[in-house]
């Protein structure tokens, strides 16, 4: 069975206490421990210094410009894992998946605000901590996602929510943000 498939049938179990606790513990610990660890303490820690990799920018620079990243990544975040709560009745979890597909704000601006978000939060907290191996890693990082949600998560949602899906698909952007007034009115390319 394929991957798309099996996340597809995962999503579709009624959500128990159990189910809701890990949905809810394991990307506090993944996003808060493990991704931090691999993204930051260890390029900045051992890496850097093993390949006498010096800091970029001023010091003001990477802050500025580290804290205006990290600010969009939580606006984004923050504000797409509310509307997978609210409107989809769910969580970014496959182990409590959207019962609704969200087309709503953020989801009416691109289809992964939320790995917009997580990609720019975590660019943002290289910047901040002023690290070329680590910028490296989240490059890496970014396009692994990316890959993965192209491939894999959307062929999920396709046979989830068929075509209410693929309409959606057809007329929002994948990852960069636009809102809707701004954009083509050909919706007849594939994104």
């Amino acid at each position: 069975m394929k991957l798309a498939e099996k996340l597809a049938d995962a999503s579709n179990l009624p959500p128990t206490p159990g189910r809701r606790v890990l949905a809810k513990a394991l990307p506090v610990f993944v996003y808060a421990f493990f991704f931090p660890a691999l993204l930051f303490i260890i390029p900045k820690l051992i890496l850097d210094p093993w390949l006498q990799l010096p800091l970029f920018l001023t010091p003001v620079a990477t802050t500025v410009l580290g804290g205006c990243l990290i600010t969009l990544g939580l606006i984004f975040l923050m504000w797409s894992i509310k509307a997978q709560r609210v409107i989809g009745q769910g969580t970014p979890m496959p182990l409590m998946a959207t019962q609704n597909l969200v087309v709503e704000k953020p989801y009416s601006y691109c289809r992964n605000p939320l790995y917009f978000g997580l990609i720019h939060l975590f660019f943002g907290i290289s910047v901040l901590i002023g690290s070329i191996s680590s910028l490296v890693m989240v490059l890496a990082f970014s396009v692994i996602i990316l890959l993965f949600t192209k491939f894999v998560e959307e062929k999920e949602l396709e046979k989830r929510f068929g075509d209410e899906y693929l309409a959606y698909k057809r007329t929002t952007p994948f990852i960069m943000p636009i809102p809707p007034l701004l954009r083509r009115k050909d919706t007849g390319e594939k994104q």
